[in-house]
C-alpha cells in the first residue's frame, strides 16, 4: 500500500513537470507583430537628412534602421505606405504598392530625426506604445 502511495504521489509531480516543459519548448514561440507607425497625413515639408543602415525587426517588433547597434531608430513611415508580410519575409510597401525595403536590407531613407516623443505622436494620431524607444526617424516618402 505504501509502494502505491509513492508511486501516485510521484506520478503527481512528474506529469506536471512534464507538461511545463513541454510547453516552454513548443513551436508556440511566435515573433511579435510588426509594430508600423504611418504619418497620418501627407507631410507639407522634406527633411534633408539620410539615415542609412540595416532595416531590422527588434524582440519587440519594432522596425528599425540599425546605423549602429547602439543607435537603432524607429522609423515613423511615410502617409500611404504599409506593411505585408509573405511567408517570413517582412516587405515595406509604398503608395503605389512597389515594395521599397524588406527587413535584412540596407536601406537609405531621407527625412529627419524628430525629438519630442508628443511631435511623432501628432504625427501618426495616436499614443506610441510606451516601450517605443527613439530615437525617431520621419521618412520622406520615396
Amino acid at each position: 500500500m505504501f509502494k502505491r502511495l509513492i508511486q501516485i504521489i510521484g506520478m503527481l509531480v512528474f506529469i506536471p513537470v512534464l507538461a511545463i516543459s513541454c510547453s516552454n519548448n513548443s513551436a508556440d514561440k511566435t515573433q511579435p507583430v510588426p509594430y508600423f507607425p504611418v504619418q497620418k497625413n501627407v507631410p507639407q515639408i522634406m527633411y534633408l537628412m539620410l539615415l542609412h543602415g540595416t532595416l531590422v525587426m527588434d524582440k519587440d517588433g519594432y522596425l528599425k534602421v540599425n546605423v549602429t547597434k547602439d543607435l537603432p531608430a524607429l522609423v515613423i513611415w511615410p502617409y500611404g505606405y504599409s506593411l505585408k508580410i509573405e511567408g517570413k519575409e517582412i516587405q515595406v510597401i509604398n503608395d503605389k504598392g512597389q515594395i521599397v525595403a524588406k527587413v535584412g536590407d540596407t536601406v537609405t531613407l531621407g527625412g529627419g530625426f524628430v525629438p519630442l516623443v508628443s511631435d511623432v505622436e501628432e504625427r501618426i494620431g495616436q499614443a506610441l506604445p510606451k516601450n517605443a524607444i527613439g530615437p525617431y526617424f520621419i521618412s520622406n516618402p520615396q
